[in-house]
């Protein structure tokens, strides 16, 4: 990265957390012979070769990502799970390594702590206006989902982005068709097919998966927008022309007393309304057949005019 103008060597290390390369240092004048004195009179320290850091003792983790952008090069760019903190994305980001993507050509020596990705294209896949260059965010969840061997680890990532209203399903499929060498498209699809039809949760995925395809009941619409006393809320699952709502109680957000006094309001607030609202937790990912029978008995009741099947030969709901 180039310095700005008028910029001090100090202002530049204050920007990038103390971390300096040792080409910042000698078009400051800053000779290796005075670089090797520092670091004996412990003013510095060499993270990797090339790059130094102001001071001594443990790295910040702010210090640590600009020196490994440093050690990779200026057509470097973060990637991964340390672009999604760079960019604010809440999420369980366990990896504490750093994640820098280089043009396919490069070859770069493996780096203790830093994680490096080569790219073909990588110069349309980022963010350059960002400090240090970043891979657009909807890259990054990509590449951050491709990642987990779970795939329910996948879905999480895609879909709790898509939640927190930091981008949406067909920016993250349009973003995908940009990636034609990324591991496991097909699943990253699939799930963002998912996140478009308003599924947010790895339980609303469960839901839609295990009961309502399995079974064979009608298609609900997701995520419904409503007003209840004046507060707008959104439906898990509507089933419209029957007037059946279905609620799904995850980790998000039903925490506490307040949040299941609002649940409760919310239910009443649509049974005045003549809706029918069904709850279901964690529990309907080992009993889904029962979930299914409940909400097909309930459609039934508001007239669904149709037949739910069994999902397996041990589904308890009946041919």
């Amino acid at each position: 990265m180039e310095e700005r103008s008028g910029e001090s060597f100090g202002e530049l290390r204050r920007r990038q957390a103390g971390a300096f390369s040792r080409g910042q240092a000698v078009a400051q004048g800053i000779t290796d012979k005075v670089l090797r004195g520092r670091r004996r009179a412990r003013q510095v320290q060499r993270v990797h070769t090339g790059v130094y850091v102001d001071f001594t003792g443990p790295l910040p983790w702010e210090t640590r990502m600009w020196a490994a952008w440093l050690s990779c090069g200026p057509e470097a760019a973060l990637t991964g799970t340390t672009a999604l903190r760079r960019y604010g994305v809440a999420g369980d980001w366990r990896d504490e390594r750093i994640q820098v993507a280089v043009p396919h050509s490069r070859r770069i020596v493996p780096k203790a702590g830093v994680v490096v990705t080569r790219h073909r294209h990588l110069s349309s896949l980022v963010q350059a206006s960002r400090e240090p260059p970043t891979v657009r965010l909807e890259v990054a969840l990509l590449v951050t989902a491709s990642a987990e061997a779970n795939v329910s680890r996948r879905a999480a990532v895609l879909f709790d982005a898509c939640r927190q209203r930091r981008t949406t399903p067909a920016r993250l499929l349009a973003e995908l068709d940009s990636l034609p060498e990324l591991p496991g498209r097909r699943i990253l699809r699939r799930i963002l097919a998912e996140a478009a039809e308003g599924v947010q949760s790895l339980l609303e995925q469960a839901y839609v998966r295990r009961v309502e395809r399995a079974h064979g009941l009608p298609r609900a619409r997701r995520q419904v927008r409503a007003v209840d006393a004046g507060a707008v809320v959104y439906r898990d699952s509507e089933y419209s022309p029957y007037d059946v709502l279905v609620e799904l109680d995850g980790q998000v957000g039903h925490a506490d007393a307040a949040d299941r006094w609002r649940d409760m309001t919310r239910d009443n607030a649509a049974a005045t309304t003549g809706r029918l609202t069904l709850r279901f937790g964690y529990r309907l990912l080992t009993e889904p057949c029962l979930a299914a029978s409940q909400v097909a008995a309930a459609l039934h009741l508001r007239g669904w005019p149709g037949t739910p099947h069994p999902c397996s030969p041990t589904c308890p709901i009946p041919q």
